[in-house]
């Protein structure tokens, strides 16, 4: 199925089996007053269907909530674009993949990873803002705490789950990430631990046999998920990009999945004598070589992410997305490239974006002088907004980092 048709799906037969839920999921919540107390740990499984980056910046919080149950009892359910990547860091004990690529293989695969959750799982922790799908599973499971996020555009999930985190698509989406942790006491997130440990299981990784990298290179990224699009650059911006930052004649490598072949090669075309391994290299070998660039240049995805918590100096290009929303603070010296026209961000509030594609948002960011980015030191706490079972009104909570 195309990103759009999923949408479409999730829209859809998500809103009207949720709408058809609505009172028999109350009433049994009234009925059967469960104890939705964090002291049972039989299992925790978390839900992330799209978007890899995001999955990365929870992480930190994520390692810190595995820490709370036993062994082999923290579950990650997501398509294979997302379990694909967690899985060879070790993040979760067991991965159950939701198959998107048809509408029957869908059904078929979410009814399995269903059962898995419900047989294994007291605690549900989904990951997705607005999908209607993943609130539909986390109540199919009938697993006894269901905790997500809400907001005034998706106030209708205050009816399906037990816990709940308020989540503001202008906010920084890390510290909403982090903030899962204080339903399980967790009051300190280790991010810089985190990114060590990251750091040191990536070096660890062996290249494969025949591939020889410059001396001295830097790193392209030039492509993302299916969703939003609109973030991508055109070859010739790439090139005058790495230009623009006094980059030309440096020895280029382009990073990306197989589905960015065709991309790659034509920036690699483009900037002339890059070295073009889209495809070529698994996502911890990306990272590896990631690891060893004098510089990353690259766009809302999941490598910056990636190159950031690995300490290498990022220039990033930004317009569809704002990167106040997802850069977490502390790296020195980047610099980032942003218009911040009245339409942006888009592609996390809207459907589709108001331009349908134009993105003229793109060459106004890069025809700004490049500013250093302003979170160039740790915050040490986050603050937000929360409320369980049976509270009538909001509570505050916050996380402390190291």
């Amino acid at each position: 199925m195309s990103f759009r048709a999923k949408q479409a799906v999730d829209f859809w037969l998500g809103g009207l089996l949720l709408l058809a839920m609505f009172l028999p999921v109350r009433g049994l919540g009234l009925l059967l007053r469960r104890d939705h107390s964090f002291a049972r740990r039989r299992g925790c499984a978390v839900v992330k269907l799209v978007g890899a980056g995001s999955l990365f910046l929870a992480m930190p919080s994520l390692q810190a909530i595995r820490a709370q149950f036993p062994e082999r009892k923290f579950f990650l359910v997501g398509t294979k674009a997302v379990t694909g990547f967690a899985q060879p860091f070790g993040w979760f004990d067991h991965y159950w993949v939701i198959d998107d690529s048809s509408l029957w293989r869908l059904v078929v695969s979410t009814v399995r990873a269903l059962v898995k959750v419900a047989w294994s799982s007291d605690h549900l922790i989904d990951l997705e803002v607005h999908s209607r799908l993943t609130t539909l599973f986390g109540v199919l499971t009938m697993v006894r705490n269901r905790i997500g996020f809400v907001n005034e555009i998706a106030f209708w999930r205050r009816g399906f789950y037990t816990h709940m985190t308020y989540f503001s698509p202008q906010g920084p989406v890390y510290a909403f990430y982090d903030m899962l942790a204080a339903w399980f006491d967790i009051e300190r997130v280790a991010v810089s631990e985190f990114n060590a440990a990251f750091r040191a299981r990536v070096l660890q990784e062996e290249l494969p046999n025949g591939l020889v990298l410059p001396e001295r290179y830097i790193v392209v990224a030039p492509a993302c998920s299916d969703f939003g699009k609109e973030r991508q650059l055109r070859p010739d911006e790439w090139n005058g990009l790495v230009a623009r930052n006094g980059l030309a004649g440096r020895e280029v490598v382009v990073l990306g999945g197989a589905a960015d072949r065709s991309l790659g090669m034509a920036v690699a075309a483009e900037l002339g004598s890059a070295h073009d391994l889209c495809g070529s290299l698994s996502i911890v070998q990306s990272a590896r070589v990631l690891a060893g660039a004098t510089q990353f240049l690259g766009i809302d995805s999941l490598l910056l992410h990636l190159a950031r918590a690995l300490d290498v100096p990022s220039v990033s290009v930004w317009g569809p997305s704002n990167p106040a929303t997802r850069l977490r603070p502390g790296r020195a010296g980047e610099i980032v490239f942003f218009a911040n026209m009245s339409c942006s961000p888009c592609i996390h509030v809207h459907e589709t974006p108001p331009c349908q594609g134009a993105r003229t948002c793109i060459p106004a960011a890069l025809a700004r002088p490049a500013a250093v980015s302003a979170t160039e030191e740790m915050e040490h706490h986050a603050m937000g907004w929360a409320n369980g079972p049976n509270e009538r009104e909001v509570r505050a909570i916050e996380v402390r980092y190291d």
